[in-house]
Parts: C-alpha cells; sequence; structure tokens
C-alpha cells in the first residue's frame, strides 16, 4: 500500500492506494479534520462500489444467475493503481478483474479523483461501462468527520428547508429494514443526540431538496460544509453503544434493499444506476473546510 499526497495553499491532503480511503485531511494550522482510526471503527473514509449498504443475504441475481456481495461492495478492499499526480489532484484506478467478475459480472474502469483548491476538497467518482451491455452500480463515501466531545455538542444546518423522516437501519426478525420517522418539519437545522440518532441507529434520508449541509460545532461555530449534487441518498453515521469522537456524513447513489424489492434482481434494484455500454458517469461531492 502506497499513500500519496496533495497539498494546496491551505490544505494538505493524503491517500491510500489500498481502497482509495483518505487518511488524512489537515491545514495549514495541522487541524487534523479526519477521524484518524481507533478500536471503535478501525476504517477512516471508505469508498463504496458497486454497491452501497447491504443486499439481502449479500446475495443478488443477474441475468437468473446468483450472485453474493458484501456490504458496500469491493473497492474498499482493492489496490487501486495511481493514474494521475500532481501537486493538487490524485487519480487512483480500479479495474475490472477476474476477483471482482466472480461477485460483480461487469468489466468496469471505477476512478476516484481527489482535488484541493484552497479550502475545498473535491471528490469524483468517475465510472465507465467497459462490458458490451447495461451494466448496474451504486456509489457513494463513507468518510470520518473528527469531532470534539460527544455528537450533542453538534447541528447538522440542511441548504434548504426540509420536510424529511428518517429513515431506519433497525431491522425485523426477517433481517429487513423497518419503517421511517417523522424528522424535521419545514426546517434546515437538526441537533444531534447520540442516544437519540446513534445508540442502535443512524440517520438515513431518501426525500431531502437539499444539495448539500453544514456540520457545526455549537459550541464555537467552527463549519465544514458538503455539497453532494449528485447523490440521492444521504446517511450520518457514528459508533453506537460505544461512543467515539466522529461523525460519517455519507452521500450515496443508491440505497439498501427495501422489503418488496427483496431478493434482488440487480437490474431493479431501488435507485441502481445504469451506464450503457461505453457510457461513462462522474459523481462529485466536495468538502469545504472553513
Amino acid at each position: 500500500m502506497e499513500i500519496v499526497t496533495i497539498k494546496s495553499s491551505e490544505l494538505e491532503v493524503k491517500i491510500k492506494t489500498f481502497g482509495a480511503e483518505l487518511t488524512s485531511i489537515r491545514n495549514k494550522s495541522g487541524r487534523e479534520f479526519l477521524w484518524q482510526g481507533g478500536k471503535e471503527w478501525k476504517d477512516q473514509a471508505l469508498v463504496l462500489f458497486p454497491i452501497v449498504s447491504g443486499l439481502k443475504d449479500d446475495k443478488y441475481t443477474f441475468n437468473g444467475k446468483e450472485y453474493h456481495m458484501e456490504a458496500h461492495g469491493f473497492a474498499s478492499a482493492k489496490q487501486f493503481e495511481v493514474e494521475e499526480l500532481s501537486e493538487n489532484s490524485a487519480t487512483l484506478l480500479l479495474r475490472s478483474d477476474d476477483e471482482t467478475r466472480a461477485q460483480y459480472p461487469f468489466d468496469f474502469e471505477f476512478r476516484v479523483r481527489f482535488t484541493v483548491d484552497g479550502v475545498k476538497l473535491l471528490q469524483e467518482y468517475i465510472t465507465d461501462n467497459k462490458s458490451g451491455y447495461d451494466m448496474y452500480y451504486s456509489a457513494g463515501s463513507h468518510e470520518g468527520l473528527a469531532t470534539s466531545g460527544r455528537l450533542d455538542n453538534y447541528s447538522i444546518i440542511f441548504d434548504e428547508n426540509e420536510t424529511i423522516s428518517r429513515y431506519s437501519m433497525i431491522k425485523g426478525e426477517d433481517g429487513r429494514v423497518l419503517g421511517n420517522v417523522p424528522c424535521l418539519e419545514n426546517q434546515r437545522e437538526l441537533k444531534l443526540s447520540h442516544d437519540k440518532y446513534f445508540y442502535n441507529d443512524e440517520l438515513i434520508f431518501l426525500d431531502f431538496k437539499s444539495k448539500g449541509l453544514t456540520f457545526r460545532d455549537d459550541r464555537n461555530g467552527e463549519s465544514i460544509h458538503i455539497d453532494f449534487p449528485d447523490q440521492d441518498t444521504l446517511v450520518c453515521w457514528s459508533k453506537g453503544e460505544t461512543y467515539a469522537e466522529f461523525l460519517c456524513i455519507e452521500p450515496w447513489c443508491g440505497t439498501w434493499d427495501f422489503e418488496k424489492y427483496t431478493p434482488c434482481d440487480f437490474s431493479k434494484k431501488y435507485r441502481i444506476r445504469t451506464l450503457k455500454p461505453d457510457e461513462r458517469e462522474i459523481l462529485t461531492h466536495t468538502i469545504t473546510f472553513f
């Protein structure tokens, strides 16, 4: 595993080639914005591809054949190659191989491009379908943003007023996701509570209008803004019963399997994305560190 470094006038960012995973985001004062891993959660900033979340029994079917793939796909467990590297940008590339085809029957090229510009970190997920038929996929991020103290000291402020419910990852005896709970009523600001939202659950939003949000420390006003113009699902997760000083704010394209969609025909999976042969799609999100 190699670590590559990119820099701007304000930020220094380090990325592992294994999994294309961010491992450090520091400003010029030395402040670390990224969770540095620990016993509570060993990872830092997983890249999710070609699924996000999980499949019922980790299985799906495609063209009548059953495949097995674990939650969040395989990109985070694969070695990427450094395709391009400059002072302020790095492009990491993953190609399909025999191992990926055994669980995902498509030929693809999947790139993650990181670019720093002042106080902004742009991430682009670039997917090319190299198969001779339609390719189905999801992609998303899983960055752990470092916090100071309990999440009760923080708020999320959506860019627009929202009337939304939060979905639950609590599951019934059959392993299927349960219902949803009203969360915001024509409001922008959600005051966080570890015990209410994260002790044995997480925040999942499917029907939001905003294309970004601010993660704010209510004690001093320090904020991080995240833009997600291309994503249709938003997940906020932290460690449950054992408190840890991070919050993952995860813009996704795609989501888990709902009851009426399981067992899963991959081509009909809820919010699955489709690429025609030789088609490319670029999904972006930007994190601004004030």
